[in-house]
């Protein structure tokens, strides 16, 4: 899923590796996430329904030029603590260039995967929804690691546990034919595979007249946000089990300050859900599709998990927190991806 975010160079993004082999595991519980529920109304609403997580995805990234990808595992595996000794060891006694990437001793190993509920027999699913491949490992068979985050990379040492993110290391040799810099890839860990692999579709934007746009009173705090603009563009996709409604809002200078997104039952017609993308000091909206060209592929729909609804994706760029995947229900819920985002 391409949200992309700013301060990732393109020698940092995402992961992968080969080896689809069924194992036998135990369960993996990684850190609980407060599920909210709450109604939706329809008529002036007020609030965006909450966020729940029932799922932990990961990035995958290049390490420079070397032949190792990396997956940091480090937001749900915090090392503020500098006083912890068993979290890595002594940074003061380390070289810098020895500090900038080293793996894990059999100790700080156990730890990590003790911390983050994972199991040596789980395994870590890699999957290119773009190019709709999937590879797994073992987790026994993989590297932990630390690397030095891309905003310390540079700096003298002695360097902070804070300065690290934690994580598994994968041979680059074991993601051909992935996107490039892993782009498009996400990351599970755990015991089953919970990536569908029915191919997602690139959303194809069609202009449509303003009076189309499906009449539905708009949230209060999305109506504030947009007191200021104008309507813009719209534009219309549809498959078989929904219709896309996206609305473009100008600022006074005619640029796209915002989009709002309705998604429709194909057969009912009822809103299922309702978003709303906008400018602000660390997001801003995403090109459509095809915009910068026909490799530019920015959103996404389909049924990317086995065990949840349709899902949509890849309408705005962040430079702070982390890209989100929309689930296509009343849930209204958001999966974020744990980007380890320094920022």
């Amino acid at each position: 899923m391409t949200t992309r975010l700013f301060f990732l160079s393109s020698a940092f993004l995402i992961l992968l590796s080969a080896c689809n082999k069924k194992e036998n595991a135990t369960t993996t519980t990684l850190p609980k996430v407060t599920e909210h529920t709450e109604t939706e109304t329809d008529t002036p609403q007020t609030e965006e329904t909450s966020k729940k997580e029932s799922i932990y995805l990961f990035n995958l990234m290049p390490k420079d030029s070397s032949d190792v990808a990396f997956v940091s595992l480090s937001d749900i595996y915090p090392i503020d603590n500098e006083k912890d000794t068993l979290t890595l060891p002594n940074l003061e006694k380390m070289a810098d260039a020895d500090a900038q990437y080293f793996t894990f001793a059999k100790n700080y190993r156990k730890r990590f995967l003790s911390k983050t509920n994972i199991s040596e027999t789980d395994s870590l699913f890699v999957y290119d929804y773009a190019k709709n491949k999937l590879v797994s490992f073992l987790v026994k068979n993989l590297k932990t690691a630390a690397m030095l985050n891309v905003y310390s990379i540079g700096d003298a040492g002695p360097y902070r546990n804070y300065d690290f993110m934690i994580g598994f290391e994968i041979n680059k040799k074991h993601l051909n034919g992935f996107s490039e810099y892993y782009r498009d890839a996400l990351v599970y860990v755990g015991k089953e595979n919970p990536f569908s692999k029915e191919r997602l579709k690139p959303i194809s934007w069609k202009k449509m007249a303003k009076k189309d746009y499906p009449s539905k009173a708009m949230k209060n705090n999305d109506r504030a946000l947009l007191k200021s603009t104008t309507a813009g563009n719209t534009y219309f996709y549809k498959t078989e089990s929904y219709e896309y409604f996206l609305q473009d809002y100008l600022d006074s200078n005619k640029t796209i300050y915002g989009r709002r997104l309705l998604v429709v039952d194909s057969k009912t017609k009822e809103v299922v859900i309702e978003k709303l993308f906008s400018q602000s000091e660390g997001t801003s909206p995403a090109p459509l599709n095809y915009e910068n060209g026909e490799d530019s592929i920015e959103q996404w729909t389909g049924k990317l998990f086995k065990n949840k609804p349709e899902v949509v994706f890849g309408f705005e760029y962040l430079s702070f927190g982390c890209p989100s995947i929309s689930v296509i229900d009343k849930s209204n819920e958001e999966i974020n991806i744990q980007c380890d985002n320094r920022h």
